[in-house]
């Protein structure tokens, strides 16, 4: 029996949209990444006092341009830090919506950074010069798969990424819900084969929701990418109720299936 499809919730009208300064170079998946100063200056103050909040969202702010509060912090051994109830202050993002349940920082002995990222809901606006909130406006445009390692970039602090039950929301001009997906979870790691260095990506969806009417259940896409080919697909599994073939988004059946096995060939 197929699943009912998702009861989306309303989109509050909105007022009409301006537009914002160029995406960052970091892309959508690292905006929330810290430096070690946050830790340092987090001990100094109090991690875990009002002041403590005041200070990591500030540091926020400074390096993803977001307004954001952050309801608790805590530090974890050896090298952790952990922020609870993160989100736009409403007043200052009319566009736009990024919160999380949680998010946690890791750092590397070795360099780099694990970060990890669960109940986020994340809702991207289109506007005329691009997509809002910005941080996060390389994932608004994204329509093709094999773009996804350009999210993260070549020089990126990121070790590790696992965000889990989170929904994402494509959002129009006007408010129209154009696609969302709840139940969503992306995962990214490195792996070495040789001497050659590749990125796994796994992304998963309970539910996706077309503007048109496609709707997807159980998707399930695992991928490597590499410098020299961006995708070479392991695995895909969904079932869809219309045509999704026309895209090729993280969630459609189109995809670089001739890739199937290439990983040897890079």
């Amino acid at each position: 029996m197929t699943p009912p499809a998702p009861e989306w919730d309303e989109v509050p009208p909105a007022a009409k949209p301006k537009a914002g300064p160029p995406p960052t170079t970091m892309g959508c998946l690292i905006v929330i990444l810290l430096s070690g100063v946050i830790v340092m200056a987090a001990l100094l103050f109090g991690i875990q006092t009002r002041v403590g909040c005041d200070l990591v969202a500030d540091m926020l702010r400074r390096q993803t341009g977001l307004d954001l509060a952050v309801g608790g912090v805590s530090l974890a051994w050896p090298a952790e830090l952990y922020l609870t109830d993160v989100q736009t202050k409403p007043s200052t993002t009319p566009l736009g919506l990024f919160k999380a349940r949680e998010v946690r920082i890791g750092w590397r002995w070795g360099g780099g950074i694990d970060l990890a990222l669960s109940g986020v809901r994340l809702e991207v606006m289109k506007i005329a010069d691009g997509w809002v909130p910005v941080p996060f406006a390389r994932l608004g445009a994204l329509s093709d798969v094999r773009d996804t390692a350009a999210l993260i970039g070549d020089h990126s602090p990121l070790a590790s990424l696992d965000v889990h039950d989170s929904v994402l929301v494509w959002n129009g001009p006007d408010g129209e819900r154009l696609m969302a997906a709840d139940g969503v979870g992306i995962a990214v790691k490195p792996l070495k084969l040789g001497d050659r260095q590749l990125l796994v990506f796994e992304v998963t969806a309970r539910r996706v929701h077309r503007a048109e009417g496609v709707k997807g259940f159980g998707i399930r896409r695992l991928w490597l990418s590499g410098s020299m080919n961006p995708y070479m697909e392991v695995d895909y599994s969904g079932t869809w109720e219309g045509d999704d073939k026309a895209l090729r988004d993280w969630w459609s059946t189109l995809s670089g299936r001739k890739n199937r096995g290439m990983a040897n060939e890079q």
